[in-house]
């Protein structure tokens, strides 16, 4: 294993965002499409951590069949991370007809993004610019719910999306705790693991105390 620091890392949130998905699932309900969403936002998640923690651990070398396959995945999985972020935010704030414009702007947002990665650039940076707006669409919707009703647990997810944000910016400025054993990119997964925590309670609340839209 190549890096083993960020591969068990990124596992190790895959398989905590798949627990997520499996708690979500059993909330769903036939009148809110909240559970869904959050549904398909924590399972991306899973998914790209388990494809980029298997390009750190097996497939480093960029001229590879592994990684010319798994990474574009990866960046493309990230985008549908975005999107269903985007679905969150308009689902916790808006009635159907106002979310499907904001909605289908999204998807626009994700079609040009997946192309961009998978035909001129597929750096780590194009996948964080694309889901950072939607990132602040959920802590701003958090807020809102928060300022709204009053329930810790929505400034908990705020404080939450906080984090990856700033996870974000300490990925990119390479801030690790050892360059050898817990590098940059480690440490990113660890803040999105506790993050991820924080969100999940905020999308539980959410999903409880839903209030129907007029």
């Amino acid at each position: 294993m190549s890096q083993m620091d960020v591969s068990l890392t990124d596992y190790g949130l895959a398989v905590e965002c798949v627990c997520f998905t499996c708690l979500m699932a059993r909330s769903r309900t036939g009148t809110s499409s909240l559970p869904a969403v959050f549904m398909l936002f924590f399972f991306s998640i899973a998914v790209a951590a388990a494809a980029g923690g298997t390009v750190h651990g097996f497939f480093l070398d960029e001229s590879s069949l592994g990684y010319r396959i798994l990474w574009p995945f990866t960046l493309v999985v990230m985008g549908i991370t975005a999107l269903a972020g985007v679905h969150v935010a308009t689902a916790l704030h808006f009635s159907r007809s106002k979310a499907i414009p904001i909605n289908r702007i999204a998807l626009a947002v994700f079609i040009a993004y997946s192309a961009i990665v998978l035909f001129i650039r597929s750096d780590f940076l194009i996948a964080i610019l694309d889901y950072l707006p939607a990132l602040v669409f959920v802590g701003v919707a958090f807020l809102l719910s928060y300022l709204r009703q009053r329930k810790p647990r929505f400034l908990i997810g705020f404080l939450g999306v906080s984090t990856m944000l700033f996870a974000a910016v300490a990925q990119q400025a390479k801030l690790g705790i050892n360059p050898r054993y817990f590098n940059h990119n480690a440490l990113y997964h660890l803040l999105q693991a506790i993050a991820l925590f924080m969100i999940f309670l905020a999308a539980r609340e959410a999903i409880i105390s839903r209030e129907p839209i007029n």
